[in-house]
């Protein structure tokens, strides 16, 4: 292969520490072997970061510093160590660690709080109720104008897009059970008379709006005062599940509406608009 006597000889000299590396799967993209700076620091921030993504704890390269910051001066004794952001590149280098995103929020779910409600409380609950008078409601951020990020195109064509739009509006969907009835859609923008409502008689959706287009504790209050309104009526009583949030406050004195909450930190696994719904509604729009 071109190489020197020398040359294979160090490797043959460092063959067990090179197999033992390729196996590990660490330094896949580095061609040479070597202790980093400051090598005692680097292996407690290793160990470190191994035990918080066993944990499923969020790291950044930000906290990778500080961290590393912590560890010199614990070795050293030096209060001000510093390690710039070249340093923890070349650490994530090292040990093949990469960016990546967090998907779903279910680890942080107890089954068992989560088996105890479905199977002994919410049969209580909802024993009263026939299937079309169950009601479920959730919040989700639309990026309204948000275009695509895949397009057709020719073999070896380039693609080339703009800046990303990040105007955002909120939607409280609420269906039931059976699927045989959807309200009408709460949207929440940020303009309290947006140019495009201009001699517009009758919107398809209820608007209402705050300075960070987000649903608070007033405008779900009242928007349940409201259907509370409409049922009584009507003489009709449902359920309304919603999660365990702030902005979801327990609304008092609802004749027609019985308000339930799931547990704290189960809308992942219990919440129904989460199982399809909201994400077949974006996907048509």
């Amino acid at each position: 292969m071109g190489l020197s006597k020398s040359t294979v000889a160090t490797i043959w000299k460092n063959k067990e520490t090179i197999l033992k590396t390729f196996e590990s799967g660490q330094h896949s993209n580095v061609k040479k072997i070597k202790k980093p700076n400051n090598y005692e620091v680097d292996q407690r921030l290793l160990k470190w970061f191994s035990q918080q993504r066993n944990n499923n704890a969020i790291v950044s390269g930000a906290i990778l510093q500080s961290k590393a910051e912590d560890f010199a001066s614990k070795v050293s004794g030096n209060q001000e160590p510093k390690f710039n952001r070249s340093w923890i590149e070349r650490f994530k280098r090292r040990h093949n660690i990469t960016s990546g995103r967090i998907a779903g929020e279910s680890t942080s779910v107890d089954m068992n709080i989560v088996d105890d409600w479905l199977q002994n409380k919410w049969p209580i609950i909802r024993s009263n109720f026939k299937d079309e008078d169950i009601f479920n409601g959730d919040e989700t951020g639309l990026f309204f104008k948000l275009t695509p990020d895949r397009t057709l195109k020719f073999k070896g064509q380039t693609c080339e897009g703009g800046k990303l739009s990040k105007e955002r509006i909120t939607i409280f969907v609420v269906a039931n059970l059976t699927g045989s009835e959807k309200r009408k859609l709460l949207v929440i923008g940020k303009s309290k008379n947006p140019r495009c409502f201009k001699n517009i008689v009758q919107l398809p959706v209820t608007y209402k709006s705050n300075k960070r287009a987000w649903m608070n504790s007033e405008i779900f209050i009242n928007a349940l005062r409201e259907w509370d309104e409409e049922l009584r009526r009507k003489k009709r009583k449902i359920i309304l599940l919603v999660d365990n949030c702030p902005a979801h406050p327990d609304v008092k004195n609802l004749m027609w509406i019985t308000l339930v909450f799931m547990p704290p930190n189960t809308s992942s696994k219990l919440q129904p608009m989460d199982q399809g719904v909201i994400h077949s509604l974006k996907s048509h729009y």
